[in-house]
């Protein structure tokens, strides 16, 4: 007697997947630095120089005189002659003194001063053999100052972009499970 017998045919369900990837985009803009450099400042101050020149012994030494020369010339002058003044009359006196000598004093004293007086006159004190021109220069230096300014930095920072997308996962089905059940062996005893 033949058995039936029992053939199971399974197959496996296969599932697919549609995955669409994640996209994540990242973008950092540049920071922004704003630097400004201050000009340093550059003063230069220079102090005039002085020169002066004097001239008023040169003017005096060929006969241009101012009125304080003028007049200290004419003192001076006038203190000499008042000096050679005492002097012969001095000298005047002692000569007509003498009587003994038998000069005649009187009349060449007389003589003398007539003379005297065609030549007579101011005349002005002799120049020097400098030439009277005092020069006085007077350097001052100059005066430089430097200032630095240094420079300004206000940094400004900016947070990155980003973008992302997420992923998707389908599911499919490529073939669904299935079980297939036989029978094998038809003769099957009518009597049981």
């Amino acid at each position: 007697m033949q058995i039936p017998q029992l053939r199971m045919q399974s197959s496996f369900a296969q599932l697919g997947l549609n995955i669409n990837k994640p996209v994540q985009d990242i973008k950092q803009p540049n920071a922004e630095m704003n630097l400004q450099q201050i000009p340093a400042t550059l003063s230069i101050e220079q102090a005039r120089t002085t020169l002066q020149i004097d001239s008023s012994q040169a003017r005096a030494n060929i006969g241009i005189m101012t009125s304080v020369q003028f007049s200290e010339s004419a003192a001076s002058y006038g203190k000499e002659k008042a000096l050679q003044a005492i002097a012969e009359k001095s000298q005047e006196g002692d000569r007509m003194m003498r009587i003994h000598t038998r000069e005649n004093a009187i009349a060449s004293i007389g003589r003398e001063k007539g003379m005297r007086a065609l030549e007579g006159g101011f005349t002005p004190p002799a120049s020097s053999g400098d030439e009277g021109v005092d020069i006085n220069f007077e350097l001052k230096p100059v005066v430089i100052n430097v200032q630095r300014n240094g420079m300004v930095m206000n940094p400004v920072t900016k947070p990155p972009e980003i973008s992302y997308t997420p992923g998707k996962v389908e599911p499919y089905m490529i073939q669904y499970n299935s079980l297939k059940i036989d029978v094998v062996g038809g003769q099957l005893d009518q009597m049981m």
